[in-house]
């Protein structure tokens, strides 16, 4: 199966999750800061790597059985980061990498209010190189991070940190490889009464 229809059929089951959260009480509401470069491996003229800060936005789906939470993601997410070859012709490229990413993470409870999660992310890139986008329109990238859920007069707030590790060549130079390296800050209002 290739990855677009993979891509596709997440975003479908996440539809019908979305659906049945609506019944049920468990969606809700995600936007947050992006910190992400884009690092080298292979021959470049750039030789410093920088981290850009943008956003990301969507919808979450989450649903706990007893210390275990699945807790699938739509988001926009827009990552990439600077490229700066130095010498006599200084040169910087800012790369703008927007993505339709579809985390699917697995969670575990250690105590109440606070979620261990942990799973892949994938992603299908809106742009193209002439935009600044990335060479390749796929990234698979592994997501780790906390989710802890605000109490008393912030009860329908949590607040998510995550570090997306991608590990997908995106660029289409042969002789260089570029890889996505995300840190996420983010802010979810909850539909429901969290559990």
């Amino acid at each position: 199966m290739s990855k677009i229809r993979l891509l596709a059929l997440i975003a479908f089951l996440f539809a019908s999750f979305s659906s049945f959260a609506q019944l049920q009480g468990v969606f809700g509401l995600k936007v947050g800061a992006n910190s992400s470069k884009t690092v080298q491996e292979g021959v470049s003229p750039y030789s410093v790597e920088r981290f850009k800060t943008d956003f990301h936005l969507g919808g979450i789906y989450r649903l706990r059985y007893k210390r275990f939470v699945a807790q699938p993601e739509v988001l926009y997410s827009v990552k990439g980061g600077s490229l700066r070859r130095l010498g006599t012709n200084e040169l910087t490229v800012r790369n703008n990498f927007n993505y339709l990413s579809v985390p699917i993470l697995l969670g575990w409870v250690p105590t109440e209010g606070l979620v261990l999660q942990a799973g892949p992310e994938f992603s299908y890139a809106l742009n193209t190189p002439e935009s600044n986008g990335p060479g390749k329109r796929n990234d698979l990238g592994i997501a780790v991070g906390a989710h802890y859920d605000f109490l008393d007069m912030a009860e329908k707030f949590s607040l998510h940190l995550r570090y997306i590790h991608g590990l997908n060549n995106v660029s289409s130079n042969p002789v260089v490889e570029n890889y996505n390296r995300t840190f996420q800050v983010s802010i979810i209002y909850n539909f429901y009464k969290k559990r």
